[in-house]
Order: C-alpha cells, then structure tokens, then sequence
C-alpha cells in the first residue's frame, strides 16, 4: 500500500474505519459465546445450574496448551557445531526465564482461552524500559483490512488496535512535540468529562457500588431491578468499574499499521478522531522497530510487527477463526432444558400435588393449614377426600442427561480416557494406552495449530532481545571445540569457575547469533497432548543409543536442568581421565613386562 504525501491524517482514518467495520458485529457475537462460556446461558438472569460448556473448554484449553513446561529449542541448522549447540542452550534458557518473568507463558494460556471463544487470540508483545511487556487484546478491540486473509503479513496490508486512553497518557503522548498546543486544542474536543461526578443523579447508580439490603439482593445486573437498591451483579463475568468522571473522560486510540510498499516495511499510525495524528505526522517508522535515543530502526525487527494470534479452528478465507463455543450451544440448553425438568418432577416427587374431593370450601388458605406440621382440614360432606398425585420419575431419566454430556464430549473429543477417567470395557494398561493413541490425533492436530503459534510468539520475543538486550551470556564448551571464540584471559578463569573441568566460556549476546538461526517449540512442551508420547521417545532413543544423557535433559521437563547438564559432563569428564589413567598403568605395567 503507497501512503499519500497529503491528507496523512484523512487517509490514515478511513483505513482505521475500514478495518473495523464488522466491530459491533464481532461484538455482540463475542459477548453472546462469553456468556455461554461463563453462565451456560445466553442471558445472565437464567444461568445454567450445570455449566457443562465451561468445563470442557476449560479441559480443552488444557490439553491444547500448558504452560507449566513450555521450552524452547534455538539451533543453527547450518553449523550445528558444538559452540552454536551451547549458545543455543544459553538463549533459549533466557527466553524461557523472561517469558515465565513477564508472565507471558500465562497469558498464553488466556490468548487460547479466547480462541476457543471468540474464535482467536491476540497478544501485542513490547520491549520498553528495559522489560518485556504482554498485553491480551479482545478481538472486538482489533481489526484488519481484509478479513478473508488469515495471516498479519504484508498481504493483510492493514490492520488496527483501538485503546483507551486517560488525557494524562495523551498529554505523556505529546508532550515536547513541536505542535503539543495544537494537539492539546483539538484533544480537548474528545474528553467529554462528567460534570456532576458522584452527586450527579445519572451518574450515581454505577458511582455508587455500595451493596445493601434488598427486595432481590441475588438478581443479576440488567434485569429491570432499580440498581439503587443494591443489585448483587453475581452472575456474569466481573467487569472493571472506573469512576463515571474517569470513564468519561477516555479518548479512544486507534493504532494503525500500515505496509509500505516504498519502504517494505510496516508504518505505524496513532491517531485520535478525524485529526489529531500523533505518530507518523512528521515521519513514518515502524514503531517496533524504531529506537528514539538512536533514531534508528533496529534491523532485526524490519517487517515485524508486535501482535501474535492463537486460532484453534481457523476458518479457511476469515481471519477471526470459528468458535468452539458455536457447535455446543445446543447441546447446553439440551442439558439446561433436562436438568430444569427434571428438578420439577424431583420437586413435585418431594411435594407432590393435592387433590380435595367433593369439598366445597377448600382454597389456598386452607391447603397451607393443612401442608403445615399437625395440619388439619375439616369437611362437613361424608363423600370428601383428599388425594395425594403419585409423581413417578423415569429410571432413565438421568441416563438420558448423561447421554447429552456424552455428546458433548464427543463434539469436542472429550472421551472419558481425555480427562483421566475410567471407560467401561478398559481391562489392562495397554488397553488404556491404545484408546489415548486413538484420541489423540484429534488433538495433536489442533495442538500442533497452536504450537505454531506459540514459536511465532517466541520467535518475536528473539528479534526484540536481538535488537534491544546487549548484556552478554556465557556458553560453557570444551576447550578444545571452542576454537577462536574462546577470547577468555587467565584472570577471567580464575573468576569464572567452569561448571565441569575442561570447560571455558564463550561470551555472545542475542545479536551475535546467526541469522539463520531457528527458534522451536522444544519437544512440543507446549501441549500435555504430546508429553507422554515425547518422553517415551525420548526415553527409547537414549536407550540405543542416538541420544546422550545431556541430550535427554534438554529434551524432557527435567528439575535445573543446567546443573544436571553440569553434573553429566563431570562425570563425563571424570570418567574420561580414570580411563586415561588406567591406560597409562596399562602402558607402564606391558613395558615393565618387557623389561
């Protein structure tokens, strides 16, 4: 896309309202799928009693992405000589402890949990004053240009992020520009701040978040109740509540990247309303990329954006991806609709209905004296009775509810065997292992949609540490393989105490990696779908042969697996020098013999 030399700001709007066009309609969609996914109902005044839906998605999500193990694997197909083999260790260690430090590997998780809802996942990933930075965008919060394209590549040529701001933060945004009172007269046209704050009487229902005595203190929010009398909100999703003078007062930020086509290079727009253009009015960069104290575009990070998607069911032609929630919804109000029926006729059973015969007088005054401890009801006519409906309730009443949860779990491939539980017929540990491997694939096919995602996400967590972290690491190598790289002088080895003898640093930082390095997902960590399958092999392989004890380490959720690795070559190394010295006495005891 070729950006205008005039009207920037005009040009940079109608590409923001473009991409957002389907927001209300995503919307509105992603709230409706919340809220089966919370309650187990469309509407938060009748939630589900059992909300079946949300725990299998919480299963699902589960079994799709765990990050309790999650490792990464870097590595120079190229050279995979010894020195790029143990730098590759160090880094990868690195971008595992700053993902688990900035709580990235947990926010994963959240991306997935949104994908299995809404349909995707977005994570905007920033490197600013000296930390990682991860920030969880809701769809309806994004938009892309063309929306029958699925990737955020330079063939999306467009895409946006909407964010509130407070005017302190649009005010940090302009300050020392040369047009900051410019752009603070026009950004006084879009704080619409509140005038009467908690003493306006408009205001004063959402202010005002005390909870007292009421008629219906357990009704959920939205149901016609006066919020004046202390409405528990208690069933829907707990939302943040700001001060009505603060909410007012926010001005909405779109963030828009746009791929240059004369410089092949994203550029980023910020811009609020029609014409307040904060970034890219006087230069285009791509604010990734671009250092303010340098002036300069990090190389690493040309044509790379900060956002990353999580799509479990991508939709061929739409960006968005489906729903799991989409195919269940029926199934749900199936349940709902059994478990509330069945409730009636356990409720009629426990109080069944009363039928007086041949009375003359009977109304409800006298039918609760009657239900009452020690009741009584008097009739004057010979032929009255009273009879009590027998309510009998099917034996397969319950079963027929354990069918739909059976067709639940089918509908997300959810067997028994998924979630730990016995499956009937199971009579031997190879009988249950068979039946994980006959699941399974069903899972390893999403999982491995999702692995994918995760290596773009660390993949991105590299070019920033390429570009911004300079502090050096150290790779402990044999001395003999280290080669040229192995600059360390005498006093640094008396300081730097190797972690098995023989052992000498090579010193590198993320930048001096080569660029042909790539990063993985380390033995699909990613995933418990793969974990048992994994470590088996991994298990089999050192077995014959083809991988060494260090290797396994590497390979499996092992507890610090760098001084396992560490104790490994000591003794590696220890039993290396016993065998020279028993060759030696070899050597000494044949030449004596000789002699």
């Amino acid at each position: 896309m070729r950006l205008p030399k005039k009207h920037l700001a005009k040009f940079v709007r109608e590409i923001a309202d473009q991409c957002m066009s389907s927001r209300t309609f995503r919307s509105s969609r992603g709230i409706f799928f919340q809220n089966y996914s919370d309650m187990g109902s469309s509407d938060a005044q009748n939630p589900a009693m059992f909300n079946k839906l949300f725990a299998s998605l919480d299963d699902l999500e589960s079994l799709l992405f765990s990050p309790v193990s999650l490792r990464f694997h870097i590595a120079d197909p190229d050279i995979p000589n010894i020195v790029n083999e143990a730098k590759g260790r160090a880094a990868a260690s690195k971008i595992r402890q700053s993902c688990r430090q900035s709580d990235g590997d947990s926010m994963i998780s959240q991306a997935v949990n949104s994908g299995l809802i809404k349909g995707i996942g977005i994570i905007k990933q920033l490197y600013k004053d000296g930390e990682f930075e991860n920030h969880l965008i809701q769809p309806e919060d994004f938009g892309v240009y063309r929306e029958n394209h699925t990737k955020l590549d330079k063939n999306m040529e467009a895409f946006c992020h909407s964010m509130l701001i407070t005017p302190t933060q649009f005010l940090n945004l302009i300050a020392g520009r040369i047009d900051e009172e410019e752009l603070k007269r026009r950004g006084k046209r879009y704080m619409k701040e509140s005038t009467g704050g908690m003493n306006d009487p408009k205001n004063a229902a959402s202010a005002m978040n005390i909870v007292i005595g009421g008629l219906y203190p357990l009704q959920a929010a939205g149901s016609g109740v006066n919020p004046g009398r202390g409405v528990v909100d208690w069933m829907s999703q707990p939302r943040a509540n700001l001060d009505p003078q603060v909410e007012q007062s926010l001005m909405e930020l779109m963030e828009v990247w746009i791929w240059d086509t004369d410089r092949d290079d994203w550029a980023t727009f910020q811009i609020i309303g029609d014409d307040i253009l904060i970034l890219g009015r006087y230069s285009v960069i791509n604010a990734l990329a671009y250092d303010p104290d340098s002036k300069v575009s990090a190389p690493p990070l040309k044509g790379v954006h900060p956002f990353n998607t999580f799509c479990p069911n991508p939709v061929p032609a739409y960006f968005w991806g489906m729903s799991e929630v989409a195919k269940l919804i029926y199934l749900q109000e199936a349940i709902n609709a059994r478990i509330i029926g069945t409730n009636k006729l356990l409720r009629k059973q426990e109080e069944p209905p009363t039928k007086f015969v041949g009375g003359s007088g009977v109304n409800q005054v006298a039918l609760s004296r009657y239900n009452k401890p020690g009741g009584y009801y008097v009739e004057s006519s010979p032929a009255a009775k009273i009879d009590r409906d027998t309510i009998n309730i099917p034996q397969d009443l319950w079963a027929s509810l354990h069918e739909y949860e059976r067709m639940l779990d089918e509908m997300m491939g959810l067997p028994p065997v998924a979630k730990g539980h016995g499956e009937k017929g199971v009579r031997s540990a190879n009988h249950a292992e068979t039946l994980v491997r006959m699941f399974s694939p069903r899972f390893k096919d999403r999982a491995l949609l999702i692995e994918r995602d995760v290596e773009h996400f660390g993949a991105l967590r590299l070019d920033l540490a390429r570009a911004h972290i300079e502090k050096k690491m150290i790779a402990w190598v044999p001395q003999e393989a280290a080669g040229p790289e192995s600059v360390s002088s005498p006093e640094e080895l008396k300081v730097l105490i190797p972690p098995a003898p023989g052992l000498v640093p090579v010193f590198f930082t993320f930048a001096d990696l080569s660029d042909d390095v790539s990063l993985t997902v380390d033995s699909h960590s990613s995933s418990p779908a793969f974990s048992a399958d994994a470590k088996a092999l991994a298990f089999d392989l050192l077995k014959v042969g083809a991988m060494s004890p260090a290797d396994l380490v590497e390979h499996v959720d092992a507890p610090d697996p760098d001084e396992l690795q560490a104790g490994i070559t000591r003794r590696e190394i220890a039993r290396a020098a016993a065998a020279r010295e028993q060759e030696q006495v070899k050597l000494l005891l044949h030449s004596g013999g000789k002699k």
